[in-house]
């Protein structure tokens, strides 16, 4: 090894890989492979409805990038350690995680949520106590003042499992109040109706059942005030710090809940939005699948939006 490769200063070994990354993509560094876990735990949707989310390799990276011509390969890998991983300050090793978010300071909303869901969980009655919820209600009064309605053109499916030969229309419409139970947009012993824009979706919302999944297929003809959480970008004006777009993003709307379990805390603050949506007389909500990475699902307030005659067709589903 030569005199200048003994001194080869490496301070500027991160910003040499960080302008290399930029490069690349328009994504940040959000976390590395050890806490990838914890990350999508906390914004479980990231993965699937971002359009800019990768997990890179750093050798991959090294290879295909011009990093290559400054730093030998034992250099990059020994250095590795300078590029810390902003969720746990680990340094980059093998596989990293970049995002772009539309919103900034996401570890400072992070941390916001978590106090959110404490507090609803405790108090739900007076979660407008909460900044953030207040914020959300006031948001969605803006955005209620300033939508258009809306004309669903399109086939809706709404699944059931029914082990039963003789399937009725009656079957697949919303149960009644004392058979309703909690659900991701609707409180207890208050029916809505589900719905989703994919058969696939059904299958997924219901857990991937093996057998005995029979779908209608049914249209509405009305106009109707929904709040859109798959397209909130048609917000911006409105929300200038991308708060909804944080909202679905994360687990405080797109959390899994435990299958079987009565206890659902996932559901409190998706509850909260749907009652701000029929206090400001919105008609139902559309908002992402939270099963698979594709696909959408609805629920409309106004069960009677299905019925015998708008059923199109009953099929079982293969």
């Amino acid at each position: 090894m030569t005199n200048s490769e003994d001194n080869k200063d490496f301070t500027f070994f991160e910003d040499d890989f960080i302008a290399e990354l930029d490069s690349w993509y328009s994504a940040d560094i959000k976390c590395c492979n050890e806490c990838y876990e914890d990350f999508i735990q906390n914004w479980p949707l990231a993965i699937d409805r971002l359009p800019d989310s990768y997990s890179i390799d750093t050798n991959a990276f090294y290879h295909g990038s011009r990093l290559r011509n400054l730093y030998t390969e034992q250099e990059y890998n020994e250095n590795l350690h300078n590029v810390k991983c902003p969720r746990c300050g680990a340094g980059i090793y093998g596989v990293f995680w970049v995002f772009e978010f539309d919103f900034d300071n996401f570890d400072e909303i992070e941390f916001d949520f978590h106090l959110l869901k404490q507090d609803i969980k405790e108090t739900p009655f007076i979660v407008l106590e909460n900044k953030l919820a207040s914020q959300t209600f006031e948001l969605i009064e803006k955005i209620s003042k300033n939508i258009n309605l809306i004309d669903l053109d399109l086939s809706l499916y709404r699944g059931r499992i029914l082990d039963k030969t003789d399937i009725n229309k009656s079957d697949l419409l919303p149960p009644p109040p004392n058979f309703t139970n909690e659900g991701r947009y609707n409180h207890i012993g208050i029916p809505v109706l589900y719905a989703a824009d994919k058969e696939i979706t059904c299958f997924n919302e219901l857990r991937k059942p093996i057998q005995n999944l029979h779908l209608a297929e049914f249209k509405i003809q009305k106009q109707l005030k929904l709040l859109d959480l798959t397209s909130v970008e048609e917000f911006d004006s409105i929300d200038e710090n991308n708060l909804l777009k944080a909202i679905v993003l994360s687990s405080v709307a797109s959390a899994k809940a435990e299958d079987g379990s009565k206890y659902k805390p996932e559901y409190y603050f998706t509850r909260f939005i749907s009652d701000c949506c029929k206090y400001l007389k919105f008609d139902g909500i559309i908002y992402p699948s939270v099963q698979i990475g594709e696909g959408n699902n609805y629920v409309f307030f106004e069960t009677t939006l299905l019925n015998e005659y708008n059923i199109q067709i009953i099929k079982k589903y293969n």
